[in-house]
C-alpha cells in the first residue's frame, strides 16, 4: 500500500505542504496564513488535498510540522491529527540531531532555519550558507563541522515593498520584477529598482562579509517561495532549491522515527 509522509511548513505567510512519497515531493501546496486561517478553514484545504489527489488517510504514515507561528501551530497539529493520522512530529530545537547548534539560545532560532541547515549541511562537506528569501530574508551559517554558528535576519522582499505601499501616501504596491535600468523614470520602476537592485546588493554584502569570518571553502543555497527572484544572484549560489526546507523536514523525521 502506498505509503506518504507529509510536512507541513508554518510560516508567516504562508503554510507549505508537502506530500513525500518514494523518496520524491509528489505534490507541493501552498496556503496563505494571512486571514481567516481557522481550525475549519485549514481542515477544509486538507479534505480538498485528498481529494484532489484521491488517497485514503490512511496512506498517511506520519506527518511533520515545522512552525514559527505558535498561534498556529495547535490548529495545524489538531486538524492533521483530525484529518490525516496520529503519527505528528513537532520539529523542536532541542530534539534535532543531524548539527549542533551554537547560538546563545537553542529556542530562538526558527525550526525553519533549522530544517535548512539539516539539508543544506548534509549536501557538502565545506561551511554552509542558506539563504532563505521568505517574508524574512535569512542567511543561516553552518560550519563543515555541522555546528549552526548563527543567523543574520533581515526584512523580506515582499516586506519591504508592503512597508513602503503601508507607511507613505502615493507609493503604490508593485510587482517584483527586476527593471533593465537602475535609474527610475515612473514610480513604479524607482521601486522596481531600488527594492530589487538593492537587495542584490545586499546580499552579496552580508555573503562576503559572513565568508571572511569562516575558515575553509563556503557553499551558499538559495530557498524560500521567493528564491526564483534570485536570478541575478546565481553567480553567489551553487544551489537553488526551493523545497530545501521539506527535505530537511524529512531527514529530521526520519530521525524521530527511528529514535
Amino acid at each position: 500500500m502506498k505509503k506518504i509522509k507529509v510536512a507541513v511548513d508554518v510560516g508567516n505567510s504562508n503554510v507549505v505542504i508537502g506530500l513525500y512519497f518514494d523518496g520524491v515531493w509528489e505534490k507541493i501546496y501552498r496556503l496563505s496564513t494571512k486571514r481567516n486561517f481557522t481550525y475549519w478553514s485549514f481542515q477544509k484545504k486538507l479534505k480538498k488535498i485528498i481529494d484532489l489527489n484521491d488517497f485514503n488517510p490512511s496512506n498517511i504514515e506520519s506527518v511533520i510540522i515545522s512552525s514559527v507561528v505558535p498561534t498556529l501551530t495547535d490548529i495545524v497539529k489538531l486538524s492533521c491529527n483530525d484529518m490525516l493520522c496520529e503519527n505528528i512530529y513537532i520539529v523542536r530545537a532541542s530534539s534535532v540531531k543531524r548539527v549542533n547548534i551554537s547560538i546563545d539560545n537553542i529556542n530562538e532560532i526558527g525550526t525553519d532555519l533549522l530544517s535548512n541547515a539539516v539539508e543544506g549541511s548534509s549536501m557538502y562537506d565545506d561551511n554552509v550558507v542558506v539563504v532563505d528569501f521568505g517574508t524574512a530574508l535569512t542567511f543561516t551559517v553552518i560550519s563543515k563541522n555541522k555546528d549552526v554558528l548563527g543567523v543574520n535576519i533581515v526584512p523580506g522582499l515582499k516586506t519591504a515593498i508592503n512597508s513602503l505601499y503601508k507607511n507613505t501616501a502615493n507609493l503604490p504596491v508593485i510587482d517584483l520584477k527586476i527593471p533593465d535600468k537602475v535609474i527610475g523614470k515612473n514610480t513604479v520602476h524607482s521601486i522596481q529598482s531600488g527594492i530589487m537592485h538593492g537587495y542584490v546588493g545586499l546580499v552579496k554584502e552580508i555573503l562576503s562579509k559572513i565568508k571572511n569570518e569562516l575558515v575553509g571553502d563556503t557553499k551558499v543555497i538559495a530557498t524560500g517561495g521567493l528564491s526564483k527572484f534570485a536570478e541575478p544572484l546565481k553567480v553567489e549560489f551553487d544551489d537553488i532549491i526551493p523545497t530545501l526546507t521539506l527535505d530537511g523536514m524529512i531527514k529530521i523525521l526520519e530521525d524521530y522515527e527511528n529514535s
